[in-house]
C-alpha cells in the first residue's frame, strides 16, 4: 500500500512539472527566444475560470503527441486576466472566446489561430494545418515582385496582411494600390476602404479620415465607398465626436437611401443621438 501511495504521489507531481517545464510566462521573454531560434510562438490564451482550459492543460499539452509537434515552437502561456502580457495580447487579437491559441512570430505577426478544445491528435493537426498556411503565406510574400501587375493578388495578400495583424505591412501595400497608375477602380477603391480600415486599427484615427476624404475626391459611388463614409462615422464615434459622427450617418441615409448599409445606420444613429441629447442638455 506505502509503494502504491508513492507513486500516486510521484504521478500528480511529475505531471504539472511536465506540463509546466518548457513554458514561458512573458511575452517579451518568448520574443527573444523566438528571434533567436527563427521560430514561431505557441501562446496558450486561458483564465482561471475556464474549464476548457484546463481539460488542455490535463489531457492534451502533457501528451507525447502534442510535446513532439511543438519541438520547434516556443511555448507561452498566459492569463486573459491578468492584467499585463495576457490582457493586452487578449485585446489585440480580440480574443473573446476561450481556450484560443495563438501562433505568432516574434514581431506579433499571426501565423494562425486555433480555438477551443480538441484531443491530442485533432489538436496538433491545427496547429501543423496552421504552420502549413503561413508558410504558404510567407512564400507568396517573398514572391510578391513577380506579380506586380497582378491587382487583385496583390489586394488579397495585402488584406492578408491585416488578418494577420501585420497592419504597417498591410497598410503600405494598401497606399500603393489606392495611388499607383493603372490599378482598376475596382481595386483601388477596395484599397482605399482597406486602407483606413487598417489604420483606424492601428489607431491612427487622422490618417483614417483623411483616407476617406481622400477616397471621396476620386470616387462618390460603390460599396467600397459607401462603407469608407460609414467608417468615417467610426472615426468620429473613435475622437468622441458624436456630432460628426451624428452628421456623417444622416448624411448617409441622405445619401445613399438605397444602400444595404441602411440597416446598420438605422442600428446606431438612434442611440447615438440619444447620447448627443444627453450631452448637449
Amino acid at each position: 500500500m506505502k509503494r502504491i501511495a508513492l507513486a500516486v504521489a510521484l504521478a500528480v507531481f511529475l505531471v504539472p512539472q511536465a506540463y509546466a517545464g518548457p513554458w514561458l510566462k512573458s511575452l517579451a521573454t518568448a520574443q527573444q527566444k523566438a528571434k533567436a531560434s527563427n521560430q514561431l510562438i505557441f501562446v496558450d490564451m486561458f483564465a482561471d475560470w475556464c474549464g476548457w482550459c484546463h481539460r488542455m492543460e490535463q489531457e492534451v499539452f502533457p501528451s507525447q503527441t502534442f510535446q513532439n509537434a511543438t519541438d520547434d515552437l516556443v511555448l507561452l502561456r498566459l492569463n486573459t486576466e491578468d492584467g499585463a502580457d495576457g490582457s493586452k495580447l487578449a485585446q489585440k487579437f480580440q480574443v473573446t472566446s476561450l481556450p484560443t491559441f495563438l501562433l505568432i512570430t516574434p514581431d506579433l505577426t499571426i501565423a494562425g489561430i486555433i480555438r477551443g478544445y480538441a484531443p491530442p491528435n485533432d489538436f496538433v493537426k491545427s496547429v501543423k494545418e496552421a504552420e502549413t498556411r503561413y508558410t504558404d503565406f510567407s512564400q507568396r510574400v517573398k514572391q510578391e515582385p513577380t506579380f506586380a501587375k497582378d491587382y487583385q493578388k496583390r489586394l488579397d495578400l495585402a488584406r492578408e496582411f491585416t488578418q494577420r495583424f501585420a497592419l504597417p505591412q498591410s497598410e503600405t501595400r494598401f497606399k500603393a494600390l489606392s495611388a499607383e497608375q493603372g490599378v482598376p477602380p475596382a481595386i483601388r477603391d477596395q484599397a482605399y476602404y482597406e486602407l483606413a480600415v487598417s489604420q483606424i486599427m492601428q489607431r491612427k484615427i487622422d490618417a483614417a479620415i483623411k483616407t476617406v476624404n481622400a477616397f471621396s475626391k476620386v470616387q462618390n459611388q460603390g460599396e467600397a465607398y459607401e462603407r469608407s463614409r460609414l467608417l468615417l462615422g467610426q472615426a468620429y464615434m473613435e475622437q468622441g465626436n458624436l456630432l460628426g459622427a451624428v452628421n456623417e450617418l444622416r448624411k448617409f441615409k441622405k445619401s445613399f437611401p438605397n444602400s444595404k448599409l441602411i440597416g446598420n445606420v438605422d442600428m446606431i444613429l438612434p442611440d447615438l443621438e440619444r447620447r448627443l441629447n444627453g450631452k448637449t442638455n
